[in-house]
């Protein structure tokens, strides 16, 4: 072989060594990007996942003020049925265990001003007007057995009758003036002559005994 057939050869060499050298180094490089971007993906999916995860976690302070609006609304339910049954508790006055027939509240009767009729008095007459009231009902009581008005000034019979007077006028029994509470001819009626303590009206009230279920009102006279 001629010296330059030999140079040319050993170039050719060279030239394939460099080129093979780019391309291995093109590759080298390429890999490492790759790398390079995997790992960048990794990473930031990692902190968005980290994020993501951190958003999903419940706000404790919301959840404590959820709990503490829950438990108070619990709280003003069960205060309120509470209310409801000692409206409705029934009495053992007698001491037997059992409770005593109930004695009604005031807001479990009719309104008083429901249905009423009123008819005007005789001009002549201390009468300025009558007022009857069909959806009267007896105001309730714990009596049992035969009843016998006691018209004794805080006896059973004056509580309940002093609360029938008030239901039919609706005259607060705290703001009641009693003038008269007697009896009306018979030994279950009854009438009353009663005012507010200011003394702007007064009324005559008749009231029956409705046995087992307390006084009733059945007629008020308005007096002049």
């Amino acid at each position: 072989m001629s010296y330059n057939e030999l140079n040319h050869s050993r170039f050719e060499k060279r030239d394939k060594k460099r080129k093979s050298n780019i391309v291995l180094n093109t590759l080298i490089g390429l890999v490492l990007v790759l790398i390079l971007f995997v790992g960048s993906q990794l990473i930031l999916g990692g902190n968005s996942e980290k994020t993501a995860k951190y958003n999903e976690q419940p706000d404790v302070k919301l959840l404590n003020e959820e709990e503490k609006n829950d438990a108070e609304a619990k709280e003003e339910k069960q205060e309120i049925n509470e209310n409801k049954l000692d409206g409705k508790s029934t009495l053992d006055e007698d001491g037997d265990g059992k409770p005593d027939q109930q004695e009604g509240s005031e807001e479990e009767l009719n309104d008083p001003s429901d249905q009423a009729i009123i008819t005007e008095g005789d001009p002549e007459s201390e009468i300025a007007e009558t007022i009857e009231n069909p959806g009267w009902s007896p105001v309730g009581t714990s009596q049992t057995g035969p009843h016998t008005a006691d018209y004794t000034k805080g006896s059973q019979d004056w509580t309940e009758m002093t609360k029938a007077l008030s239901y039919a006028t609706g005259i607060p029994e705290s703001d009641m003036i009693i003038w008269f509470l007697g009896n009306n001819g018979s030994p279950n009626d009854a009438v009353g002559t009663i005012s507010p303590k200011d003394q702007s009206i007064k009324y005559k009230v008749y009231i029956t005994w409705v046995e087992n279920k307390g006084w009733k009102p059945i007629k008020i006279e308005k007096l002049n």
